[in-house]
C-alpha cells in the first residue's frame, strides 16, 4: 500500500531535520514550488530542491536558534496542513519569539508539489528580522 500524503510530509520533514537530504529530494517533485509571502525578509517563491534548501538555509539564519516544533497534521487526498509553531531570537535585537504557522502542503503521485507557509504575523517577523520590534517603527 502507498504511503499517505500525511506519512509522506511526516516522512519530509523528519528527514530535513536529521539532514538527510538524499531522501528531502527524492520526496520533493523535480518543480516543486515553495511560495513564501512577497513581504517576508525572504518572501517570494522557489522552485526544486535547490531552490528549497535555499529557502530553508535563509529562513533559519534570518533569526537565530530557530527552530520549528509540528503540533498537528491534518490531511485530506493529496493536501496536508502542518500546524507547528517556530520559536527563535532575533539576530538584530535579540528578542525571542514563538510564532504559529500553518502551511499547506500539495502532492501528486507520492511526490510533494507545492509548500506554501502562513505566519500568523508576518509584520512582527519582519520587525523581528531588522530588530524593530517594541520600537514603534516599522521594518
Amino acid at each position: 500500500m502507498a504511503d499517505s500524503s500525511k506519512d509522506i510530509v511526516r516522512t519530509f520533514l523528519g528527514a530535513a531535520q536529521r539532514g538527510d537530504m538524499a531522501s528531502v529530494e527524492r520526496l520533493l517533485h523535480p518543480e516543486a514550488r515553495i511560495i513564501e509571502a512577497d513581504s517576508l525578509p525572504f518572501g517570494g517563491m522557489v522552485s526544486g530542491f535547490e531552490g528549497f534548501t535555499e529557502l530553508v538555509r535563509r529562513v533559519f539564519t534570518t533569526f537565530a536558534n530557530t527552530a520549528v516544533t509540528i503540533d498537528e497534521y491534518i490531511a485530506e487526498g493529496e493536501t496536508v496542513v502542518v500546524l507547528a509553531t517556530m520559536t527563535g531570537h532575533s539576530k538584530a535585537g535579540g528578542e525571542a519569539f514563538s510564532m504559529p504557522i500553518c502551511e499547506i502542503w500539495r502532492l501528486r503521485d507520492g511526490l510533494i508539489t507545492e509548500i506554501r507557509p502562513f505566519y500568523h504575523d508576518t509584520q512582527k517577523f519582519n520587525a523581528l528580522a531588522s530588530g524593530t520590534v517594541g520600537t514603534g517603527h516599522a521594518p
